[in-house]
């Protein structure tokens, strides 16, 4: 399931990491996600800043943008093939193999030769929409116009501003027989980076009595209990942390009067954000969309690149629908495989989802399959979902939020001999009593944000 360790191997390797043991003990515990990740090989790094390199596929496409209706002509995207002269804005004819200019949003996406296609341009009367075919036979990357030689005769086609935001993809390569070969392109991946974050939690600190004196609920006395709680406690700072944290690194003064950071991992939604806003040149901190526009502010209803859907009300099935066929855009895994995680009022809307549509759902084995977890599976038409409620969205804030996650896509770095354990004897050695301590250093790894979607304020379904 989700490309991860079977619950066998789970038994035979829980004792290895400490959250993993903490997981195999209480399998219904409240870091579930956590646990998860524990469950796959993990690196280490000995720098307080870690980072990963990432190549997103760019498909070769644009959109066209108006030419600025040159030498009084139309203010659509089409000019002659000398890109000095706009086409007519009431409409021209394309002449089957004569060369014509347009204008487009990024022009380093084509290459020469590429045979283009405009999809669904509106005529001149704006009463239907045609289609429009050519080769490349020149760019300018510069000016981010193309020169393309049409492969038919169209009749009356738009060059006012309806013609604009139409977009253009390569539909093939058409290279002329005996021909030399045309000059390339390469983009430089990314370095996407985030930072460990230190978590600690106390046991204790118990007095010597107090750990030798048995109790009402356990004999054996509070010492046990403390460590179960302890262990609780941090594994749900680090799963928050892994959901909502936000990168940051702030310079403060310790216990001991030293200034010293104070580091904050990036999370899920963090790098959610960071894809919607695009690159750097938008105010993000990544250039995950080069050239993109930033979306953080777009309707969810409408753009495709919207990731973090805030919804703050009902769905309609077919907007249920939508969101989870967009989930599945982008997936690492050749399953087609994502986790859903969130909270009961979300789960409520699939579930009456599920019974409008007659959909038959799966309950997984939790011995044998999900790890002693209560696990849903549903086979949408566009992939596999795993459905858990998540015990930390069981609050009222959280109730209508939650996560579809690539799983195949996350991971966990600990700085170097930092992963998560229990340190004892903390106390001072002249303290007449104990104080143990789990302590740990580590970071999200969160590679292709268009991978997960985050969804909040979803607080039913309609018809």
């Amino acid at each position: 399931m989700l490309g991860l360790m079977s619950s066998t191997d789970l038994d035979a390797t829980a004792s290895e990491k400490s959250i993993r043991s903490i997981f195999w003990k209480y399998p219904q515990g409240k870091a579930i996600l956590t646990y998860l990740l524990s469950l796959l090989d993990n690196d280490e790094t000995d720098k307080t800043t870690f980072g990963w390199w990432e190549q997103a596929h760019q498909h070769a496409e644009s959109t066209t943008v108006t030419s600025g209706s040159l030498s009084a002509g139309g203010a659509g995207p089409f000019t002659d093939s000398t890109l000095t002269t706009s086409s007519a804005a009431a409409g021209f004819n394309m002449v089957a193999g004569t060369s014509y200019g347009v204008f487009v949003t990024d022009a380093s996406k084509f290459r020469v030769d590429d045979v283009i296609w405009f999809r669904r341009v509106p005529n001149g009367a704006a009463s239907a929409f045609l289609e429009v075919k050519g080769t490349i036979t020149a760019i300018d990357t510069t000016a981010n116009t193309l020169v393309f030689r049409a492969l038919a005769a169209v009749t009356s086609v738009s060059n006012d501003t309806d013609a604009n935001a139409i977009n253009v993809m390569v539909i093939g390569k058409a290279s002329a027989e005996g021909d030399r070969s045309r000059v390339g392109g390469y983009t430089l991946p990314d370095e996407i980076t985030n930072q460990t974050q230190i978590f600690r939690e106390t046991v204790g600190p118990f007095t010597r009595n107090a750990l030798k004196m048995g109790q009402r609920f356990d004999k054996t006395g509070i010492y046990a209990s403390a460590v179960k709680q302890a262990a609780l406690r941090v594994t749900e700072a680090m799963e928050m942390a892994t959901f909502f944290s936000t990168k940051a690194t702030a310079t403060v003064t310790n216990q001991n009067g030293s200034l010293t950071p104070n580091r904050t991992m990036g999370g899920i939604l963090y790098f959610i954000d960071q894809f919607e806003k695009g690159n750097v040149s938008n105010g993000g901190a990544y250039n995950y969309r080069t050239g993109g526009s930033d979306v953080s502010a777009s309707a969810w209803q409408t753009e495709d690149l919207k990731r973090s859907i805030k919804v703050n009300g009902a769905l309609t099935a077919d907007q249920l629908e939508m969101l989870v066929e967009r989930s599945f855009f982008n997936t690492s895994d050749a399953g087609f495989e994502k986790l859903v995680l969130g909270g009961p009022m979300l789960f409520s809307a699939f579930q009456k989802y599920f019974a409008l549509k007659s959909i038959k759902t799966t309950t997984l084995k939790t011995k044998e399959e999900s790890y002693g977890m209560t696990i849903t599976m549903w086979e949408s038409p566009w992939g596999t979902l795993y459905l858990k409620t998540h015990p930390l969205f069981q609050r009222s804030a959280l109730r209508s939020s939650g996560f579809i996650l690539d799983v195949g896509c996350l991971g966990w770095t600990d700085a170097q001999d930092a992963e998560l354990e229990l340190l004892k004897n903390r106390q001072n050695n002249d303290d007449d009593g104990r104080k143990d301590e789990f302590l740990g250093e580590g970071g999200l790894v969160c590679k292709a944000p268009e991978n997960h979607m985050y969804l909040e304020g979803v607080t039913g379904l309609t018809v």
